[in-house]
């Protein structure tokens, strides 16, 4: 019997359709090899087609990719769209190296790729294609041995790519065919197909982005959008410009500049492999972006690309992200929502391919092994003094918005209103009350406050029978208790445990919007917050027993306790 091809092309090629790119991914592939040919301008135009047929839905027909680089010559024109053929077959100083990633991602949308190319600008432009239907056809009529790609030949190319056609060396690739970006299927217009492809894009590449190259997509320059926030004027110090200038930002009372629209390091580790390293980098993002407890799911959150960040590591190859995904268990722990504030990225060369489980396609991977290990036990580390600092800066924020009203504010109010026909205090003291407030205006305001901010502070508070403020103050004392001319003084120490660990917390949750609150937050708070009130009433309990009688010296501290704070829980709900 004679020999048979291993492989029917046309119907492999078929099959291969299904390689799972994204359309970012896809297009990401063309780039690189527009980068490699040391282009400085990449444009990128996606034609959208009006409904034909029955169908009711419009479609992306044709993608369009234009570079300015060095453009290839005839050899290696003739050998682009063939399977596994690069000239930077297994190199480890490339982005590429398999020869496969641009054919196949072309394939998976589209079933004609057609390529214009050549490397002086006084030459004509130079012509290859392939089409997958003429290939099925020729092997459907024993032709298969014939598919192929034939010499290139010199060919006009036609008027509607005059607007993205280079003027001097470079590339032109179309994909036409396409028939899997029809409305709906990738996502619900062409609009949100387009703003999917672009935030990709300028995160993928967003290294040549920020050093100078450009990149276009339908007609718009990308900027870069770095998940780290390390990176100046990119796409989210564009947004945060716009909402601390023009936008709401001013409404929240926070002293914001532009040196706060860079992220807080919180470590550049070197992780060692053999004789090879990677890079761990791990960030918190700007007061300008983390703002105040609860706000990590609103309008510019979503516009700062946050919530799809918590979690996610974003995986750096020759300064191109090859992958941002969560890593099962990377973190030692599960990932919980304020863990979107936390930029992670891991930057490695080719000699690491194995270990970071690089494939043929930029796509799948994870790391393993060896690597795994130490990412994981250096991540532990860092992530708990990011998530340690993002937890003190918002109880810093809480304490020096200007407004105050106060953070206890709506309670104490209404307490002072249910409290009047509590039995009239009994304390005397000879602290002269104006000065007790004034200090306590310093404490909570700062010492850099003006006289005008503290005056209308004073003038706010002194007023009601209880104060109650957070502030930061030495030592293991959880409250600090004055009683001034009938009034009383209670400062709840943010550094205690208990402060940080129950009452912050839940304070953050009570004042979030609900839909920024997931239910496995809500659940941890709470148990965490039971857990710390427990302890609240036995570390009671022990202080009690270190005097001799506590009974005769507590007991009507205790009835007088329980009697207010019934009378209280009955007349003060539902003011947060």
């Amino acid at each position: 019997m004679a020999k048979i091809p291993v492989v029917l092309t046309g119907q492999a090629l078929q099959s291969l359709r299904d390689s799972g790119y994204s359309l970012a991914a896809a297009i990401g592939e063309v780039i690189d090899n527009s980068l490699e040919a040391g282009a400085n301008n990449i444009l990128v135009r996606m034609d959208e087609a009006p409904p034909a047929g029955r169908s009711k839905k419009s479609h992306v027909h044709r993608i369009v990719f234009s570079d300015d680089g060095t453009g290839m010559d005839t050899h290696t024109l003739h050998h682009y769209l063939q399977i596994g053929y690069s000239t930077r077959y297994m190199r480890t100083d490339t982005i590429g190296k398999y020869g496969v990633g641009a054919k196949l991602a072309a394939l998976n949308f589209g079933k004609r790729i057609e390529v214009w190319s050549r490397t002086d600008a006084n030459e004509p432009w130079q012509h290859v294609y392939f089409d997958l239907d003429e290939a099925i056809t020729d092997e459907q009529n024993g032709n298969g041995s014939t598919i192929g790609v034939d010499d290139p030949d010199v060919k006009p190319v036609p008027n509607d790519f005059g607007d993205v056609l280079p003027k001097g060396t470079g590339t032109l690739v179309i994909w036409s065919k396409v028939d899997r970006l029809e409305e709906g299927r990738r996502a619900k217009d062409f609009n949100s197909l387009r703003l999917e492809a672009e935030k990709e894009i300028s995160r993928i590449f967003r290294v040549f982005l920020n050093d100078g190259r450009n990149i276009e997509i339908n007609g718009k320059n990308l900027l870069a959008h770095d998940p780290l926030f390390m990176m100046r004027d990119t796409w989210a110090e564009q947004q945060l410009r716009d909402y601390y200038h023009t936008g709401e930002g001013p409404q929240l009372g926070l002293k914001i500049s532009e040196s706060d629209f860079e992220a807080e390091l919180i470590a550049r580790e070197p992780i060692k492999i053999g004789n090879h390293t990677a890079y761990l980098t791990v960030t918190l993002y700007p007061r300008a972006a983390t703002r105040k407890r609860g706000l990590g799911g609103d309008d510019l959150a979503k516009k700062l690309r946050i919530p799809e960040n918590e979690g996610c590591i974003s995986f750096m190859r020759m300064d191109r992200e090859i992958s941002y995904t969560n890593v099962p268990m990377i973190f030692g722990r599960r990932v919980d929502d304020p863990d979107r504030f936390i930029g992670i990225e891991v930057s490695f060369t080719p000699e690491l391919d194995s270990y970071f489980g690089v494939r043929n396609v930029k796509r799948g991977f994870e790391p393993h092994d060896e690597l795994r290990d130490k990412l994981r036990i250096a991540l532990k580390r860092h992530v708990k003094t990011a998530r340690d600092r993002l937890e003190e800066r918002w109880g810093e924020v809480a304490r020096e918005r200007k407004d105050h009203a106060g953070e206890h504010r709506e309670i104490t109010q209404a307490a002072a209103e249910a409290a009047r026909t509590l039995p009239t205090p009994q304390a005397k003291t000879d602290i002269e009350p104006q000065q007790a407030f004034e200090v306590l205006a310093l404490d909570v305001l700062g010492a850099d406050a003006d006289d005008q901010a503290k005056a209308n502070y004073t003038a706010q508070v002194q007023e009601l029978p209880f104060v109650i403020e957070s502030v930061n103050f030495p030592g293991k004392q959880f409250m600090d208790v004055q009683h001034v001319g009938g009034k009383v003084i209670i400062r709840l120490n943010t550094r205690h445990r208990f402060y940080r660990e129950m009452w912050e917390p839940l304070s953050g949750i009570a004042h979030a919007n609900a839909a920024s609150v997931s239910p496995e937050q809500a659940i941890k708070t709470s148990r965490r917050a039971i857990e710390a009130l427990t302890l609240l009433l036995i570390a009671y309990g022990r202080a009690e027993a270190m005097h001799e009688d506590p009974h005769e010296q507590y007991e009507q501290l205790r009835d007088y306790w329980g009697m207010f704070l019934d009378s209280l829980l009955g007349k003060v709900k539902d003011v947060l």
